[in-house]
C-alpha cells in the first residue's frame, strides 16, 4: 500500500512549481514585501532606520518604531480607544485613517504570511524550485 501515489497532489505540486517558474518576479515581490515590512532595523511606518536589538522598543503588536512614529501610533491608540481627546491640531480625522489603513496593512500582512498558501510559497521556495 505505501507504493499507491496520490496523483492529484502529485498534479497539484507540478502545477505549484510551473507557477513559480512563470511568476518568478511576482514571488519575489511578495518575498520583498513581506520580508522589508518584517525588519526589526527599520521603523515599520516611515522606514527611518532604528536600533531594533530592544524589545521594549516594539509596539504590542510587535511592529520596530522609530521615536517619532511610536509616539504618534501611542497617540493613535489612545484616541482610538476612546481614553484619550487629541491635543495637537493635526490629529483630526485624517490622521486618524492614515493610522487606521497602516494598522489594517500590518495585520494583512501578518495573516497573509500565517496562511497555508504563503507557507507552501515559502516551502516551495526553500526547496529550491
Amino acid at each position: 500500500m505505501n507504493k499507491i501515489i496520490d496523483m492529484q497532489e502529485k498534479i497539484e505540486g507540478k502545477k505549484q512549481k510551473e507557477q513559480l517558474d512563470k511568476y518568478r518576479g511576482r514571488v519575489e515581490t511578495i518575498q520583498k514585501i513581506v520580508q522589508c515590512s518584517s525588519c526589526h532595523f527599520r521603523c515599520a511606518m516611515c522606514g527611518l532606520q532604528v536600533s531594533g536589538a530592544d524589545p521594549a522598543d516594539k509596539t504590542p503588536f510587535g511592529f520596530a518604531l522609530c521615536e517619532g512614529c511610536k509616539s504618534e501610533f501611542e497617540e493613535y491608540m489612545a484616541i482610538s480607544g476612546g481614553k484619550k481627546t487629541p491635543d495637537v491640531f493635526w490629529h483630526n480625522r485624517e490622521w486618524l485613517e492614515i493610522w487606521t489603513a497602516w494598522l489594517s496593512y500590518r495585520k494583512a500582512i501578518i495573516a497573509f504570511t500565517a496562511s497555508r498558501e504563503f507557507k507552501l510559497l515559502v516551502e516551495e521556495l526553500g526547496s529550491g524550485s
